[in-house]
């Protein structure tokens, strides 16, 4: 089926007129992701689709397409399966691939319901760590000038980035605000993990993750591997190292940096990726609603930014304001650990088992579980459907993601009790996949690690269904007259919208900066990853598996600039 699909496919792109009519559905969706255009793109309808790329897929000449080994069927509810699989061809500028989702028509016939493109690497452009440890020397305040590229922020994602582009032969300079790689996992609470098994978020490129961790990697030890990834790859990052200006010379197309370490000196570079991040781990600033007669509380008031352990608070009773994964992670630590504790829940949250994320996992991603394809290659299926598919009638997410609700016990429990569990619908799904796996949109859901049953156990109680109305001497009253007792409030109430463009860059470069994070007319997330706007300028944000994947298409684009692939708008390429 796959191989009679991919033969009319080639037909169809090379006839006399592009149409996609005998390989594509009337409904169908194609994402391309560098391979035909300099940017992330999702077209929807076959008219679109083929309005949109006839040029770029003339001008790509696209050839040598093979069928890769490992065609499979997902099933993505009990009266409907997809055959999927990995094409790859060659443009006139790249090797590419391209993930196709194949459904059959009323006709009894397959075509593509989806077919997801992407540039893998650049004609002529070799890698050079190839599986081997790179000799590169540290970064010195004194050689600050010699890199083409900077990346602010030595996280998963900036050292991601960073590594994607050493590879390419472009010289990367790196830059840290605190004292050492890790301190935005390092500083975290103690008991913090990763919400998702290792085997999905093991590793960033070329280093795999050390096994010294269990099936979840706690937050210390995500800090260390950062840190031995530095090492590992010989990678130039100056610690403790603040930007206090940035400006750009569209002329000379160069950025001119005001780095302070020990003193300030002005560095310059070609491009500059941004990498402190649009959510926890960095650009934005914890967030704390304005409650009134907080200064009559006789206790004590933090974020949960500052917290770190039970051992290190002490407090009797405690009140932890908010119901996502922090907010449930610090209750529970509280509540074992001999505290009163009680959970002010503000709006209803979603909530998933760890279990459920495993058999998300196991099955149609396939990243654990037996016949698992290379990591390369599962995150390629991971990233078969674009987002905008995954709220189509025809993809049916409440269908595919019933069954989980039943696979844990905790739910029906908790419905007897005063928290507030979300129905699993479209919207719903379609932001939890947004929130666990790409972490742009923060917040809303939780994973449970135990807390469900220590709140169907009245261990911890739940205040829900009202506002707060002030702090009284001894805690919180709300709107109904009711009180919580408390001698510690701890706000898991998130963070504020960041404004990192405009306080880094002033409002002449943040101007013409897209959106960050916000979905743009395509379905894709404008800013990140991708161009933002401004000639020279991308900005990283995501996860352990978003760093991993998404890092190569920020070193492609920039590698297709410094090889002169790209038209003066940036908005096609040209042939070499």
């Amino acid at each position: 089926i796959s191989s009679a699909w991919l033969a009319a496919f080639v037909s169809d792109i090379s006839g006399p007129s592009f149409t996609l009519k005998r390989s594509f559905t009337h409904d169908s969706y194609w994402r391309d992701v560098l391979a035909f255009t300099p940017d992330f793109r999702t077209l929807h309808s076959v008219s679109k689709i083929q309005h949109f790329f006839s040029v770029p897929v003339a001008l790509a000449r696209p050839s040598q397409f093979r069928l890769l080994p490992g065609v499979r069927h997902r099933r993505i509810s009990p009266t409907k399966t997809f055959i999927q699989g990995i094409v790859q061809f060659h443009t006139v500028i790249a090797q590419c691939s391209g993930v196709f989702t194949l459904t059959q028509t009323e006709d009894s016939s397959w075509k593509a319901w989806s077919f997801v493109t992407m540039m893998d690497r650049l004609s002529g452009v070799v890698d050079r760590f190839d599986g081997h440890t790179p000799l590169c020397r540290p970064a010195e305040w004194n050689t600050v000038m010699e890199y083409t590229a900077v990346v602010v922020g030595a996280g998963q994602c900036g050292l991601s980035v960073a590594a994607r582009l050493e590879n390419l032969g472009i010289s990367t300079l790196v830059l840290e605000r605190s004292g050492r790689i890790g301190n935005s996992w390092r500083f975290r609470y103690d008991s913090l993990e990763t919400n998702t098994p290792k085997a999905f978020t093991d590793h960033l490129p070329f280093v795999e993750f050390p096994e010294r961790s269990g099936k979840y990697t706690p937050c210390r030890d995500v800090a260390d591997y950062l840190e031995d990834y530095q090492r590992t790859l010989g990678l130039h990052v100056l610690t403790s190292a603040s930007i206090s200006a940035a400006s750009y010379d569209a002329s000379s197309s160069t950025w001119t940096l005001s780095i302070f370490v020990i003193e300030t000196r002005e560095s310059l570079h070609r491009y500059m990726i941004v990498a402190i991040g649009i959510g926890t781990m960095g650009g934005a600033l914890p967030f704390m609603p304005s409650i009134p007669g907080k200064s009559s509380f006789l206790g004590s008031v933090i974020h949960s930014s500052e917290y770190k352990s039970s051992s290190c608070v002490g407090a009797q009773n405690v009140a932890v304001i908010g119901a996502g994964c922090s907010a449930h992670d610090i209750a529970q630590d509280m509540a074992t650990h001999g505290s009163q504790t009680a959970l002010v829940q503000r709006s209803s949250t979603l909530v998933l088992s760890r279990q459920a994320i495993d058999s998300l996992l196991t099955g149609n991603l396939r990243y654990i579980g037996q016949d698992v394809p290379p990591t390369e290659i599962a995150d390629r299926f991971y990233v078969a459907l674009p987002l905008s598919a995954q709220q189509n009638p025809q993809y049916n997410a409440k269908e595919m993601y019933a069954h989980m609700d039943h696979m844990d016990i905790s739910f029906p429990a908790l419905r007897t009790t005063l928290f507030t569990v979300s129905m699993f619908d479209e919207v719903s799904l379609f932001f939890l996949y947004h929130s666990i796996f790409l972490t742009v949109i923060p917040g809303g859901y939780y994973i449970d690690r135990g807390c469900a049953q220590l709140i169907t156990s009245g261990k911890i109680t739940v205040k829900s269904g009202h506002e707060i109305s002030h702090f009284s001497p001894s805690g919180l009253v709300f709107d109904d007259g009711s009180q919580v007792v408390a001698d510690l409030v701890i706000f898991a109430t998130g963070y504020s919208k960041p404004t990192i463009k405009e306080n880094l860059f002033g409002p002449q470069v943040a101007d013409t900066v897209h959106d960050l994070g916000g979905l743009d007319s395509d379905c894709e997330f404008a800013g990140i990853w991708r161009p933002t706007g401004h000639n020279g300028l991308w900005f990283a944000e995501g996860d352990l598996f978003a760093a991993r994947f998404y890092s190569q298409f920020i070193a492609l684009q920039i590698m297709a600039r410094e090889m002169g692939l790209l038209s003066p708008d940036q908005r096609t390429y040209i042939a070499c």
